[in-house]
């Protein structure tokens, strides 16, 4: 990412006023910050994923950390490995601590966090924007019905005259505009 990149996220995070948790998520160098954590309590571990709760001594800030490692066939069986850290506050802390909430990810991690890539920063990510896709899923469907529909039509539009082609194929477009426009 470069430098200016970097800055029109962060005036972008700085903008938002309804997420105070992105407002803290800034783009970090990975190990410096990892440096400065202590793990709390190890969760669950595999030989690929890790979930623990870690906290920044320094500032107070609580994280749920997933790690994981995945091997990359298609580059020999290099590790890649990543990590995620979500922002929690201090009375989920016990509730993750005695099991009382779901970490796994990424069903429980609809809120914004630091994720790291193939290089050594740690950036942040808002999953909201994935999610409650489930009208535009709908809609895409509604979409593909309407031209199956018109395809069949037009099959079987080989006796019909040049007007009555333009008048279905006028209100298969506005079928279109018309799913496009719901809610």
């Amino acid at each position: 990412m470069s430098e200016s990149t970097a800055f029109v996220i962060m005036g972008l995070i700085a903008n938002r006023k309804d997420d105070t948790i992105m407002d803290s998520l800034l783009p970090r160098d990975k190990d410096e910050f990892i440096s400065c954590l202590e793990t709390l309590k190890e969760l669950e571990k595999s030989e690929f994923e890790t979930y623990s709760i870690v906290k920044n001594p320094e500032t107070g800030e609580h994280y749920l950390r997933y790690f994981l490692s995945h091997i990359n066939l298609s580059e020999g069986g290099r590790r890649d490995d990543y990590d995620h850290f979500l922002p929690i506050d201090s009375d989920d802390v016990l509730g993750y601590m005695f099991g009382e909430q779901a970490y796994r990810f990424p069903e429980n991690w609809r809120s914004s966090y630091l994720r790291s890539g193939n290089d050594n920063r740690l950036i942040p990510f808002d999953p909201s924007e994935n999610y409650d896709l489930e009208e535009e899923a709908a809609a895409e469907l509604a979409m593909l019905e309407q031209l199956e529909q018109f395809k069949q039509q037009w099959a079987d539009s080989e006796n019909l005259s040049a007007e009555e082609r333009e008048k279905l194929t006028k209100e298969y477009f506005a079928a279109l505009e018309k799913i496009l426009k719901q809610p």
